[in-house]
C-alpha cells in the first residue's frame, strides 16, 4: 500500500516501465522485519503485486528529483499533510508507506530521530530499503516492518510514537476502525498525525466519476458511482478502495479516542484537467444525478484557482488532523 491513487500511477506509467540495472548502493540498507505477519490476505497479495513506482532509483538524486516532481502534482498536498516538518528528536511512524515516498522525505528533510515504515508489501518495502542506502541513511534512524490486512493490530510499543504519517492507505484496508484505535495506543500523550483517505466530497467523486465516466464515456456500465469509484482509483481488481465523506472519518477518529479535523482535501492536477473540460456541461446535464449536479454547481474555485466546496477544498485527498489527549 502507499500514500497515492491510481490517479498517481497512471501519471508515473513512463516511469515505472523502464527497465534499469542500477549499481549496488552505498552503506547499509536497513532490513525489512516481518512482525505480525499472521496469514496473507487478498489485500496483501494485490499490494505486494501492484506497486506505485516499481522502478529502483539509480541515484540518490534521481531519487528526490522524483519525490518533489511528485509532490508538485497535488497542489495543496505538502501543506495539509505538514509534510517534512520540524520532527527533531521524535519518532514518526509511516504506516503504509509503500516504496516510500514519505520516508524518504521524512528521513532527508525532518530531522526525525528515527522513521518507522510499515506496510503490506515486502516487495515496497525492499524497493525502500535499496532507496535509503542511496541516500546513505544511518540505518539506526529507519527501521521497516512488514505487517498484514489479516487484522488492524499495530506491533510497536504503548505510547512509543511522537507523529503518525498515513497516506491514502485507510481506504484500502479491512479494519480500518482498528488501526485508528491502535494509533492511539501507540501514540504518546500529545502526539499528532495526519491521515488521508479519498475524499467523497470531491471532483473525483462527482465530476469525473459520475459524470465523465458514467455518462459522457460510459466507461463502467451497469455501475454504481460508488462501484465505479473502486474500480478507476487503483486498479480495477483493487479488493477495497472507498471514497469517505469527511463525517466517518471524524466519527471513526473520535470512536477511537482521538480529536480529529477535516483539513480539506488536496487536489490532483487531473482533476484541475477534468474540471476545466466537464464542470460546464454537468450542471446543465439532466442525466447527471440531482447530488453530483448540485455539488459541482456549488463549487468555488478560490483565489488559487483551486475547486472548494462549503469554504473547503474539493480534492480526492481528503486530510484530517489527529491528536492524542495529554
Amino acid at each position: 500500500m502507499a500514500m497515492g491513487f491510481g490517479l498517481r500511477s497512471r501519471a508515473s506509467l513512463v516511469a515505472h516501465d523502464l527497465l534499469i540495472k542500477a549499481r549496488p548502493p552505498k552503506g547499509r540498507p536497513p532490513d525489512v522485519v516481518v512482525k505480525d505477519n499472521t496469514g496473507q490476505t487478498v489485500v496483501d497479495e494485490y499490494w505486494n503485486d501492484h506497486i506505485l513506482h516499481s522502478r529502483r532509483f539509480v541515484t540518490a538524486k534521481e531519487s528526490e528529483r522524483y519525490l518533489r516532481k511528485r509532490n508538485s502534482e497535488y497542489p495543496m498536498f505538502l501543506e495539509l499533510m505538514d509534510l517534512y516538518g520540524d520532527h527533531t528528536g521524535e519518532v514518526v511512524l509511516d504506516y503504509g508507506c509503500g516504496p516510500g515516498d514519505d520516508v524518504t522525505g521524512l528521513l532527508l528533510w525532518s530531522k526525525a530521530q528515527k522513521v518507522i515504515g510499515m506496510d503490506v508489501s515486502g516487495k515496497a518495502l525492499n524497493y525502500l530499503r535499496h532507496r535509503l542506502a542511496l541516500h546513505e541513511i544511518d540505518p539506526s534512524r529507519v527501521e521497516l516492518i512488514r505487517i498484514t490486512d489479516a487484522s488492524g493490530r499495530i506491533p510497536l510499543p504503548d505510547s512509543s510514537i511522537d507523529w503518525i504519517q498515513c497516506g491514502g492507505v485507510l481506504h484500502h484496508t479491512t479494519h480500518p476502525q482498528e488501526i485508528v484505535s491502535e494509533f492511539k495506543r501507540i501514540m504518546k500523550p500529545g502526539a499528532q498525525g495526519r491521515l488521508m483517505l479519498y475524499n467523497r466530497d470531491s471532483v473525483t467523486y462527482h465530476l469525473w466519476i459520475a459524470y465523465a465516466q458514467l455518462i459522457v464515456n460510459n466507461a463502467l456500465p451497469g455501475l454504481t458511482v460508488d462501484q465505479a469509484f473502486t474500480k478507476s482509483t487503483d486498479g480495477p481488481d483493487c479488493p477495497v478502495s472507498d471514497a469517505w465523506r469527511p463525517q466517518q472519518v471524524l466519527d471513526m477518529i473520535s470512536g477511537a479516542g482521538l480529536t480529529g479535523a477535516f483539513r480539506g482535501g488536496y487536489v490532483s492536477t487531473f482533476e484541475l484537467d477534468w474540471w476545466r473540460t466537464y464542470s460546464g456541461d454537468a450542471t446543465r446535464d439532466q442525466r447527471l444525478a440531482d447530488e453530483h449536479r448540485q455539488f459541482v454547481s456549488d463549487v468555488v474555485l478560490n483565489e488559487k484557482g483551486l475547486p472548494t466546496w462549503h469554504g473547503n477544498l474539493a480534492g480526492i485527498g481528503g486530510v484530517y488532523t489527529i491528536e492524542k489527549p495529554t
